[in-house]
């Protein structure tokens, strides 16, 4: 029999860890990487285009507000926008990292940029919503960079993710039953030996 040295457990152990990271909420995720604030001015922004007003893409890019282009884009994204109440609004991508930059006229001050990806879920269909922002100049929050709004009959992203989480759940504690097991047989296994090895020493 092959002589145990943990290897096989440590790889069990950090199997299961890996299995619990990726089963995390993006919600705890965003709230772990995404100042509040960041956070608090997409939600502010995508409860604008609910509504209809569009004002703030415009002045987010003033050097475009007479583009045929942006206007055409923002009139897509308020007409993906389905009818009825919003039921939910789940946040299923994050991308952002903050950093510390130092002025001298200002001293320390935020830098970082911010992409967050937000699923709506409404009476008539789903409304996927993607956005980056930076700090301002000053380290404020904060400036739109990009914005985008698709509709979809279907959950986009939140259901599949969903799905992932609970095979995830449950593999990590197939897992962990399964390591456990291992450790007690293992422990029984030695006892034994050790038992028999001081047996034979007293005869």
């Amino acid at each position: 029999m092959a002589r145990y040295d943990g290897t096989m457990l440590r790889f069990i152990l950090i199997l299961i860890a890996a299995l619990a990271l990726s089963a995390c909420s993006m919600e705890a995720m965003s709230e772990k990487r995404v100042p509040a604030d960041v956070r608090a001015e997409v939600n502010a922004q995508i409860d604008q285009l609910i509504a209809g007003e569009t004002q703030f893409i415009y002045d987010a890019f003033p050097d475009d507000r007479d583009n045929p282009e942006l206007r055409a884009q923002v009139e897509r994204m308020s007409a993906n926008v389905p009818d009825g109440a919003e039921l939910s609004r789940d946040v299923v991508g994050v991308i952002g990292s903050t950093e510390q930059a130092y002025s001298d006229t200002q001293g320390a001050i935020r830098r970082g940029t911010y992409n967050l990806a937000y699923e709506l879920r409404f009476e008539d269909g789903y409304l996927l919503v993607q956005t980056a922002h930076t700090f301002d100049d000053a380290g404020k929050c904060c400036a739109l960079r990009a914005i985008n709004a698709t509709r979809s009959e279907a959950s986009p992203m939140r259901d599949d993710q969903v799905g992932r989480a609970k095979l995830f759940k449950f593999l990590g504690i197939f897992f962990l039953i399964s390591s456990l097991a291992t450790v007690v047989v293992l422990l029984i296994r030695i006892g034994g030996r050790k038992a028999r090895k001081t047996q034979m020493g007293g005869r």
